[in-house]
């Protein structure tokens, strides 16, 4: 179980390639997006995550590692459930529109909603590596009691697949269906790799655990429920309820426990709660417990030295924050074996009828992982005092009638309005304008209600900035005297709903295919390079920002430039030359030799950057990339 005041640590961590290793390629599968969340977790690739205080990150880190890593990421989430970022006036967004990709199930009604992360690692000397992480967290920065099941295995040379991980490879291989747009073709290329290589990993059970069985749910026609078979006891740990699906799971045994969010206790009529020999919720203290002072209330964790934070605050789209549970479990007993299924999947009606899903199920002797393990286990806390689950929970008392929310029309309003909006077809183009660009939008004819506003906007743009949204017409609005760092792939859409002297507010951002845009990779990099001693911290990051190349124990933050009167760079005192750095890395890792001559390249063939080389780079340099030449290295293109 993962506490809500550390999953941000934990997640890079379990993100974080095996000594030895190096980050390839990963797949990962989301509900609800934060881009500033995906944005970060490259870092988790690099060795710098590791050895330098990543709080106070150095924002060439994150710009290097977003231009190495970011098409080696492929997120997945559902259509209309990116959330809108609070600064506005960031531009690294743009070089995550190779990685997120919005997918849709068959079933309209239904939802994208696993939570999968499928991870590839390489070495020099051993074979492949393969992490399989299943969450019943997203990739935001909520806050909330949330699970973490970590898989690691090898690729084997075997030629015919494991039989049990079919499902997983199945589940991989359906993912660019999923999506409107077609994927680039390098990027389904190395997913068609993943899901013929993941069949043939042998995955480790958990300690404790003796079998695991994958179960994705919804991606083809055939009705599946993993929790099935003998069950003599059931717990039931999940934040979201529907009557039907509690009326399901009661059955399966009369000494069903279910554990849930206060709130959605309260939408479930009593008949169906008595059911179940007991109910619990979180203890209200079970996330205010935590010192206040050790945070300071922003659901951004990391400051990149220029404000990389919530800063609009014009924004008057406040996200619903889901603080306390939202752990999926479900836990049966029978005999003295045990089964845990983990993942993504709530106890309603929809996961398991109409949304795509993941659930991981592990099998164990029930002494060591049932309901009473899970429930009284735990280990021991700085008072001496037993920490378990059931220290977190306290009964539940159930209402005389269900409590309904009031503004949920205007939820549902809302949401049919996201994903009319989801499934439209917009697109966006871009043409220059003199010196600026334009934007002009296009998609299906659709028919919002009256009782909803629309407007929308480059995520690049403030609030003030955004046009109206035009129901029943095929071509939008058009966003023009753009400059080229204001051009962007993922745009904001805000909605007001008003129906019943009632108002509420959304917003989210969709990715739409974006055709004609000009690189802007290029554009970021001279934002980013102000002087030389940047430059030469970037030549730093290309030689050793891999966690498996050959570190000098210098960190680039700790590289500056000193003139001596000569006119020429130098180093600190003690301070590894940036020509042992080439020699090892031209050994070692001869492909980083080719990325720093086009970032050379790059650089003096631009009028605006070629002054921040380094006085005298040529004279180490040339020797270095005349015998990369040798060893056949990739002129510059």
């Amino acid at each position: 179980m993962l506490d809500p005041y550390d999953d941000r640590r934990h997640l890079m961590e379990i993100l974080r390639p095996p000594e030895g290793y190096a980050f390839d390629f990963a797949v990962g599968t989301t509900f609800s997006l934060d881009l500033l969340a995906l944005m970060t977790a490259p870092v988790a690739f690099t060795r710098f995550e590791a050895d330098s205080n990543f709080q106070k990150a150095d924002l060439l880190v994150l710009m290097e590692a977003l231009r190495r890593y970011a098409e080696k990421i492929c997120i997945f989430c559902h259509a209309g459930r990116i959330k809108i970022p609070n600064n506005y006036d960031q531009h690294f967004y743009s070089l995550l529109e190779g990685s997120v990709f919005q997918a849709l199930p068959q079933n309209e009604s239904g939802s994208f909603h696993p939570k999968v992360w499928a991870l590839r690692y390489r070495s020099k000397n051993g074979p492949t590596a393969y992490r399989v992480l299943c969450l019943s967290r997203n990739l935001t920065f909520e806050r909330s009691w949330d699970t973490a099941l970590i898989l690691d295995g090898f690729l084997s040379e075997r030629k015919s697949a494991i039989a049990a991980n079919n499902p997983l490879g199945d589940f991989i291989e359906s993912l660019p269906g999923l999506v409107a747009e077609k994927l680039p073709e390098v990027t389904q290329k190395r997913i068609e790799q993943m899901q013929y290589e993941i069949r043939r990993v042998k995955f480790d059970p958990p300690q404790d655990f003796n079998e695991v069985v994958f179960h994705p749910l919804g991606i083809d026609t055939k009705k599946t429920n993993p929790i099935s078979g003998r069950i003599d006891r059931l717990l039931v740990i999940t934040p979201f309820l529907t009557e039907g699906r509690l009326d399901e799971l009661s059955s399966l045994s009369s000494k069903s426990i279910l554990v849930s969010r206060f709130d959605s206790l309260q939408k479930i009529p009593a008949g169906c709660l008595k059911k179940f020999s007991e109910l619990f919720c979180l203890k209200e203290g079970a996330i205010l417990e935590r010192d206040e002072s050790e945070d300071s209330g922003e659901s951004v964790p990391y400051d990149f030295g220029i404000g990389l934070k919530h800063n609009e605050l014009e924004q008057g789209i406040i996200e619903s924050r889901l603080d306390g549970l939202h752990a999926k479990i479900y836990i049966a007993d029978a005999g003295s074996e045990s089964r845990i299924w983990t993942g993504s999947a709530n106890a309603t009606d929809a996961a398991f009828s109409k949304n795509i899903e993941f659930m991981v199920e592990l099998r164990g002797q029930k002494k060591l992982c049932g309901i009473d393990a899970v429930l009284n286990g735990g280990h021991e806390a700085d008072d001496d005092k037993k920490i378990s689950l059931r220290t977190l929970l306290e009964p539940f008392n159930i209402l005389d009638r269900p409590r309904i929310t009031e503004n949920e029309p205007l939820k549902h309003l809302a949401d049919k309005t996201r994903a009319m909006l989801g499934a439209a077809g917009l697109s966006a183009r871009v043409y220059p304008e003199g010196k600026c660009f334009c934007i002009s939008i296009e998609g299906k004819i659709i028919s919002i209600s009256e009782e909803v506003k629309v407007e929308f906007r480059p995520i690049t743009l403030r609030k003030a900035q955004a046009l109206p949204f035009l129901t029943g017409s095929r071509r939008q609005p058009i966003f023009k005297g753009l400059s080229m760092l204001e051009i962007s792939a993922f745009f904001a859409f805000d909605m007001t709903v008003t129906s019943g002297g009632m108002s509420m507010s959304e917003g989210f951002v969709l990715k739409l295919p974006l055709q004609d845009a000009p690189d802007r990779r290029k554009c970021i990099m001279e934002e980013m390079l102000k002087d030389k001693s940047q430059v030469l911290r970037l030549m730093m990051l290309l030689l050793s920002l891999e966690r498996m190349s050959d570190p000098t124990g210098t960190l680039p933050g700790e590289w500056s430039s000193r003139d001596k009167g000569n006119g020429r760079m130098q180093l600190f005192p003690g301070m590894v030359p940036i020509f042992e750095n080439m020699v090892r890395t031209l050994k070692n890792n001869p492909q980083r030799i080719d990325d720093l001559n086009n970032l050379i390249q790059d650089l003096r063939g631009n009028p605006e950057t070629r002054d921040l080389l380094p006085d005298g780079l040529d004279e180490i340099w040339m020797p270095i990339w005349e015998a990369r030449k040798m060893m056949g290295g990739k002129t510059f293109e």
